[in-house]
């Protein structure tokens, strides 16, 4: 390994003429304003604020109590919206602080770096070591490849017990030489690298660390669940911070050890970095990426190439600055270099290129990844949803073998079809005002005693409109989910978290009660309570839904929930018989007034005299509520009188309006960052 003193690695000159700035997450605040932090450029790829990071210990607890404290103190000094405003999603930011800060982290969830506490607390049942294949010759190494220092004496017991268990995970991969295009490319581009990883139990890992390999696994789960969600918030994420479905961060943490020498080639990651290096020093080497917001990653430093294929077709449809897989070294000539020492911090953004270099003995560092959901993800999802709807979009594309010029006619109709559906949906549709706050959408609302929506003002006149992404369904009491329910085992998916809907467990909120006892219990409000499920926005391979709502109901309510049911149905069916018809449905077909709502909320056996009127303002009251809440929840609109589409909310579309301008204002920063590059 090289001293940290000394300097960067001589690269030859690059070939490439431009280079398109580092990726980020679109939904995700701050801007691309030129600006200077500490001195440095921020146009440049790597920021070092000056000075070191002051003494305010970095308590991961914060995470849950205040998550914009929790990213200040991984930033000091550097303040939080100079942070937001010129570096995220653009540039690597280092910051050196001393090893005392970590304390909290370290003692109280990460077994002060005892390896076997950690490897007997990680969440995943296999832990990833590198080690070099026994079959390889201390020649195929190269300057670019992970490397590990050669055995200069006979192996130690360890190192044999470590052979034997890494032998026969490598036996299937050497019997099947990398074959086809996808090889060949790899075999052009760089020397295949002397280390492999491999997948072990702890046992085993615990093994092959002693024996010198690196490590790479899953962090505490309890340090996860502090920190994944804690920079979400803070970074402004809402709805963009959490997986569709069960609501889980989208991220993780990982754990790195390894040895001094140790190299992680060139590479791109799609997720945006927080590391802490808790143990040793580490040399990081920075280049912009090629490609602005990466689907991806590139990852040619692996010696595996099963992901070629998909990487390489992810990177060429977002019109990178190169064609090439890896770059060749003369474009890493000029890359910028930072080395981490216990206590620093490194922000390295989705999308560019980095190199990583151990240069202690027993170094150890933290990666909070996190992935945050894409304009493309939540659009895409809504759309689908959108063309499920159409009986021809749902119908099996089949019958057309042999039969090309019927098949492009019966596509440019579908087409049509398709433009006309997409063009029905709104940015209301898409951000109902829940889903934009800070903190996460409540999952289960007695609409009895809630209080969102309440700065809406709602008159018996108002006119509202149905969301083309939200329906509501009634839960069946008491129901236990059989083997045969539907549930995802995606990353990105889960259950919708229905199961403790249906006796799966879970805890209830205050005033709600668990669905089981929903024929014994009694909400707020006279009468046996109904439990109704909201969902929006659930066009995905997993059928989960963006946001997911239970709505307690008493019995009140329930004709008036009841009636907004069946009318939204009788206006789907009433717009798919006017479209099949080939004509265009009225925008009126969607839409109701609060009047209607609230002659349906009487109930039927009430009488015509004094103290049905007595009741009346009662029931507007109710109404009222109602209707606050499912705009606020995304089911319902609130029409403008001027003739706009909806307002949900005490201003002008609150949610919608937002993402309008963001993606407005990300679209001119693209633009201005590639004019100017």
């Amino acid at each position: 390994g090289r001293s940290a003193s000394s300097g960067p690695r001589k690269w030859p000159r690059t070939r490439f003429s431009s280079d398109v700035s580092a990726a980020g997450s679109p939904l995700v605040g701050g801007s691309a304003d030129a600006a200077r932090v500490g001195g440095s450029p921020t146009r440049g790829v790597l920021v070092r604020p000056p000075g070191r990071a002051p003494p305010a210990l970095l308590d991961p607890r914060l995470g849950s109590r205040d998550p914009q404290e929790l990213l200040r103190r991984f930033l000091a000094p550097m303040e939080l919206a100079a942070f937001l405003k010129d570096c995220w999603a653009r540039s690597a930011v280092a910051v050196q602080g001393p090893p005392g800060r970590l304390r909290p982290l370290l003692r109280d969830f990460m077994h002060d770096l005892d390896l076997t506490a950690l490897l007997q607390d990680t969440p995943t049942e296999r832990i990833h070591a590198w080690v070099r294949r026994p079959s390889l010759e201390a020649s195929s190494s190269s300057s670019t490849s992970e490397q590990m220092p050669a055995a200069a004496a006979p192996p130690t017991p360890l190192q044999a017990a470590a052979e034997t268990t890494v032998l026969s995970t490598l036996a299937a991969a050497s019997a099947t030489p990398a074959a086809g295009p996808a090889a060949a490319a790899a075999g052009a581009m760089e020397p295949a690298p002397p280390l492999e990883s491999v997948a072990v139990d702890a046992e085993a890992a615990l093994v092959l660390a002693r024996a010198g390999a690196a490590l790479y696994f899953r962090a505490p789960e309890e340090l996860e669940d502090l920190l994944v969600p804690g920079l979400c918030n803070a970074l402004g994420a809402a709805f963009a911070g959490r997986y569709p479905g069960d609501g889980k961060p989208r991220g993780e943490i990982e754990t790195f050890i390894a040895g001094r020498g140790h190299v992680t080639g060139w590479h791109t990651d799609f997720q945006h970095n927080f590391t802490l290096q808790l143990r040793g020093s580490k040399t990081w080497r920075f280049k912009r990426g090629p490609v602005e917001h990466n689907i991806r990653a590139l990852t040619p430093h692996y010696r595996s190439r099963s992901n070629y294929e998909q990487q390489m077709k992810l990177h060429l449809t977002s019109n990178p600055s190169s064609v090439d897989f890896r770059p060749p070294d003369s474009f890493f000539e000029d890359a910028e270099e930072v080395t981490l020492s216990a206590g620093s911090m490194l922000y390295h953004p989705a999308g560019i290129w980095h190199h990583v270099e151990c240069l202690t003995d027993n170094s150890v560092s933290i990666n909070v990844s996190l992935s945050c959901a894409t304009w493309a993800d939540l659009v895409g999802d809504g759309i689908r949803q959108l063309l499920w709807a159409s009986p021809v979009l749902r119908a099996p594309a089949v019958g057309f073998a042999g039969e090309p010029a019927r098949a492009r006619r019966a596509a440019e109709a579908v087409l049509a079809e398709v433009r006309r559906r997409a063009n029905t949906l709104t940015a209301d549709d898409l951000l109902p005002p829940v889903l934009t706050e800070a903190e996460e959408p409540p999952r289960r609302v007695n609409v009895a005693t809630s209080r969102l929506g309440a700065a809406l003002a709602v008159r018996p006149g108002d006119r509202f409109r149905f969301s083309r992404l939200a329906v509501i369904l009634q839960l069946a009491p008491g129901r236990s989910r059989g083997k045969d329910s539907s549930s995802s085992s995606s990353a990105s998916g889960g259950s919708d978290g229905e199961a403790a809907d249906y006796g799966g467990g879970g805890s209830s909120t205050a005033g709600s009660g668990s669905v089981g006892e929903v024929g014994r219990r009694r909400a707020v409000g006279a009468g046996v309570r109904r439990v109704y499920a909201l969902h929006v926005n659930f066009g995905n391979e997993d059928v989960a839904s963006w946001l997911r709502v239970r709505l307690t109901v008493s019995q009140p309510f329930a004709a008036a929930i009841e009636w907004l049911r069946n009318r939204h149905l009788a206006a789907r069916r009433s717009e798919e018989a006017v479209a099949a018809a080939g004509g265009n449905p009225p925008p009126s077909t969607f839409t109701f007034s609060a009047r209607e709502l609230l002659a349906a909320a009487v109930p039927h056996s009430s009488g015509s005299g004094g103290s049905s009127g007595a009741r009346a303002p009662a029931r507007w009251t109710r109404v009222a509520r109602l209707l606050r809440v499912l705009c606020h929840c995304g089911y319902l609109q609130k029409v403008r009188a001027t003739g706009a589409r909806s307002l949900s909310g005490p201003h002008r579309s609150n949610g919608g309006q937002r993402a309008r301008d963001l993606v407005v204002r990300n679209q001119r920063h693209a633009a201005a960052r590639r004019s100017s590059d």
